[in-house]
């Protein structure tokens, strides 16, 4: 009786001593030595792996989305004019601090350079509140169903993209545009001294 006693006592300590063993090992070898802490606390900083499988030089896909205030399925596709397309969101913080620089721009190049903002997250009431909060005036519209959003390979927000007058994707932005590498692409990408 005291030797199945004491096995049981041995067996036990053995099983918990490869439990502790295995359980440490298992947590050493998935530690790849990135910790959660944020480096810089509420900086957004811009991607660098990549997010965005935008290619330059492809045709902008024909998509048509609904208009956030009058909900009409339009075609976005450049009409006449080069087009920047702003992907943005609501609650997003970096999309919020650029669209003053987008908004100077499509009021200073009216007839110009088209502006338009597509936000694939919010409602379109949700959308156009925030617009007016804003003061954003150029055309928005929803993409709920993320079909540009997809077509063009846009991983992360905001990003912007460049479209020549004939549909050809010239370049892209992603992350915050300040005002002055907003100007600099409007001028790399289609001439216009801004």
């Amino acid at each position: 009786m005291r030797i199945r006693r004491n096995l049981l006592v041995w067996s036990t300590v053995a099983a918990l001593v490869v439990a502790i063993v295995g359980g440490w090992l298992f947590s050493s070898a998935s530690d790849d030595g990135v910790d959660a802490n944020l480096t810089n606390p509420g900086v957004v900083q811009d991607p660098t792996i990549g997010t965005n499988a935008v290619a330059k030089g492809e045709t902008l896909p024909a998509v048509n989305l609904p208009s956030v205030t009058t909900g009409d399925l339009t075609a976005i596709f450049p009409q006449g004019r080069p087009l920047v397309i702003n992907f943005w969101f609501s609650t997003c913080e970096p999309c919020r601090r650029e669209m003053p620089a987008l908004q100077a721009v499509s009021t200073e190049f009216t007839g110009v350079v088209d502006v338009i903002g597509v936000n694939p997250n919010d409602s379109a009431e949700v959308a156009a509140q925030w617009a007016a909060d804003m003061g954003v005036t150029f055309q928005l519209y929803t993409d709920r169903n993320a079909d540009l959003l997809t077509q063009v390979g846009v991983g992360t927000m905001p990003t912007t993209l460049f479209v020549s007058t004939d549909g050809i994707i010239v370049d892209t932005h992603a992350g915050e545009i300040s005002s002055k590498e907003l100007r600099a692409a409007l001028t790399k990408n289609f001439g216009i001294k801004a």
